[in-house]
């Protein structure tokens, strides 16, 4: 008889985590029995169908606070037989509840940090507004001791309910370092790095650049991500321009929307680019995009380890990012893109440093292409799912064998 391993999140909107959520399950599915429980509603549906498909027991379950939501989660665990929770969550405030709710219901808790413990990285009064992040009031910023005092209580929070898990995993080492500075004993802290399924590209980058309308030699920098200020639009507009002095046919393609969107939009036609500059929206061709790129760029200020860079290396495309947790542990500069310091939330930061570094493949082919070839090694040494899977699935058999020992 398999374990039987539930995969739990209470995000709201499971994006990347569902996706690796979905994609340990697709490697795990023969080696244990696996149950899948996130909240229901628009923003999860299809990691939802898809769980399905794969043919896990899946429960929509929303586990945020409320006492008969914790009591269904408690019930399905013992009803299941679980054996182990592994709780994912996208920020260090999500899955508390969840995780005290099975305390006690199954033998083993797992829980995987996705995202970097934000006050580690950030100063106080500059800590971002991210969408449902504790720090962030609907009317109001905080002033800085209000803040201070919000992150002592959510930190103190955060360690009394890590008490009650067995192992946290952190998708990469600079993870990893953030929640040992913020108190995290060591002996509970692992690593096991994101690793990725690559989807293959549905049509070729003639008949994506064609469909999109655009010239089979423009030179595209894409970006993909959420419109929020941690990813660094506002920075990664600066360097455009700058680009644009430089190379007057690049075209900058960013794919995503967010509260942030409408600002950008506005800067991009101040800025009088906007020929040169396309909102792409969200979009479910991520994979024929970056097929049809010259070079992927992710100016992030705050990272786990980010999945679409790994996307675009299995691609063989290069990649331009910021020098942040995660990001820095994928891409070698000089040998499979370039590495080069964020901006700030402001948008400031040295821009033309970025904007050289997004030039160099641009200009150079061959370059680009040395590049791309040694990216697409580098994912296949070490950021496959895979590989992924099976350290994790490692952890796991640890953590049953020590939950059923006398």
């Amino acid at each position: 008889m398999k374990p039987h391993v539930c995969l739990f999140t209470d995000s709201l909107k499971p994006s990347g985590v569902g996706e690796q959520m979905l994609t340990l399950a697709e490697e795990l599915t023969d080696r244990y029995d696996l149950s899948f429980v996130c909240p229901g509603g628009p923003a999860s549906a299809s990691v939802l169908a898809t769980a399905s498909e794969l043919r896990l027991e899946v429960k929509a379950l929303e586990v945020r606070g409320d006492p008969a939501a914790d009591a269904e989660l408690r019930d399905f665990l013992r009803r299941r037989g679980v054996d182990l929770l592994h709780c994912h969550a996208g920020v260090a405030w999500e899955g508390h509840v969840g995780v005290r709710a099975a305390h006690g219901a199954v033998p083993a808790i797992l829980r995987t940090e996705h995202l970097v413990e934000l006050p580690a990285i950030f100063a106080t009064a500059e800590l971002p507004d991210l969408v449902y992040s504790p720090y962030h009031l609907p009317d109001r910023r905080p002033g800085v001791e209000e803040l201070r005092d919000m992150v002592a209580r959510d930190r103190a929070d955060y360690l009394d309910m890590v008490r009650l898990v067995d192992r946290v995993l952190c998708v990469s080492h600079g993870v990893r370092g953030t929640f040992l500075e913020v108190g995290v004993d060591p002996e509970k802290l692992s690593v096991v790095q994101n690793g990725i399924r690559p989807t293959p590209a549905t049509s070729d980058r003639a008949s994506t650049r064609e469909r999109l309308g655009i010239p089979e030699d423009r030179p595209v920098v894409l970006t993909v991500g959420r419109m929020i200020d941690v990813k660094g639009h506002l920075f990664l507009l600066r360097a455009a321009v700058e680009v644009l002095r430089h190379k007057t046919d690049a075209l900058f393609l960013w794919v995503g929307d967010g509260p942030q969107e409408p600002e950008l939009r506005q800067r991009v036609k101040d800025a009088g680019v906007e020929d040169s500059l396309w909102f792409a929206g969200h979009r479910d061709d991520v994979p024929d995009l970056i097929a049809a790129a010259d070079v992927v760029v992710l100016t992030s200020m705050v990272e786990g380890l980010p999945l679409v860079v790994l996307e675009a290396m299995a691609a063989g495309r290069p990649v331009v990012g910021t020098r942040v947790c995660g990001t820095s542990e994928v891409i070698r500069d000089g040998e499979t893109g370039r590495l080069v310091d964020g901006g700030r939330l402001d948008g400031s930061g040295d821009a033309d440093a970025l904007a050289e570094a997004i030039l160099q493949p641009l200009q150079d082919a061959e370059l680009a292409r040395r590049w791309g070839k040694a990216a697409k090694a580098v994912f296949e040494r070490q950021f496959t799912s895979t590989r992924m899977a099976h350290e994790t699935a490692a952890i796991y058999d640890e953590l049953l064998a020590r939950s059923s020992s006398p």
